[in-house]
């Protein structure tokens, strides 16, 4: 399996920059058995260097400057169409009066492509200085991202500070909802039946013409490392974060399920 990060993502923007802010992520896919990990190479994605992996990691593509290219989005729906996987993280929204960083506008358009909507909001723990703790029996425990599979385990808990929210209803696997007990800050909603994890494949996809996987995260920042704070507080080694990020790899690469 050959995974190529997208080097304008932010999470990766701030690594590259010598922050080490991916160090433990990168370690865990490499780890993984016959698995090779590159940073795309310039300043947008290329067919040439998509054509040559098997699956694509978005760590939030912000701010404007490095916006998608229409060539990028129509390449990154063929990647997925002819059999790539995709994971897309996303992050939260702008809140007024406090943050104006609306991290969702770009990734969104790469959710529309697939019928997936990254939605502008802020949910988090309403104690603010408090982490967000995802589990329990909502979680889609008969997937194997969640169940786990072979030699990887189950992912119980996954843990966040703040995020966006996803809305997929009728298709595709809800993999991870929000926590009943999170609000989103912009608003005081409560999440519903919003998701921080979702799942698409050939078989839920509907109408959708695609031979390859896509896992919707609406997050980033949970898998920066431990210590780091830029451009949030790094949350690899909470929870079961760290194998929940194998294990959807693992599953976009098809070696799991």
């Amino acid at each position: 399996m050959k995974v190529l990060l997208d080097s304008m993502g932010l999470q990766a923007q701030v690594h590259l920059a010598g922050h080490r802010r991916l160090a433990r992520f990168l370690s865990i896919l490499e780890s993984i058995p016959d698995c090779s990990v590159s940073f795309s190479s310039g300043p947008t994605l290329t067919w040439k260097e998509l054509q040559d992996h098997t699956v694509l990691v978005i760590t939030t593509r912000y701010p404007a400057e490095v916006v998608y290219s229409g060539q990028e989005l129509t390449w990154i729906w063929d990647f997925v169409r002819l059999g790539g996987g995709l994971l897309l993280m996303s992050n939260h929204g702008d809140l007024p009066g406090s943050n104006p960083h609306d991290m969702t506008q770009y990734d969104a358009q790469v959710g529309h492509l697939f019928g997936v909507n990254i939605e502008c909001s802020w949910f988090q723990n309403p104690a603010s200085v408090e982490l967000s703790v995802l589990g329990g029996k909502d979680f889609l425990t008969s997937h194997p991202i969640i169940g786990g599979h072979g030699e990887e385990d189950a992912v119980r808990t996954v843990v966040i500070n703040n995020c966006s929210s996803i809305v997929a209803e009728g298709f595709g696997h809800p993999l991870v909802p929000l926590s009943q007990d999170m609000v989103d800050l912009r608003n005081g909603n409560s999440p519903q039946n919003r998701l921080f994890a979702h799942a698409l494949d050939p078989q839920t996809a509907g109408s959708l013409p695609i031979e390859g996987r896509l896992v919707t995260v609406a997050d980033s920042g949970f898998i920066g490392d431990e210590g780091t704070t830029v451009p949030g507080p790094g949350l690899i080694g909470h929870g079961d974060n760290a194998q929940f990020v194998k294990n959807v790899v693992r599953w976009l690469g098809r070696e799991m399920g």
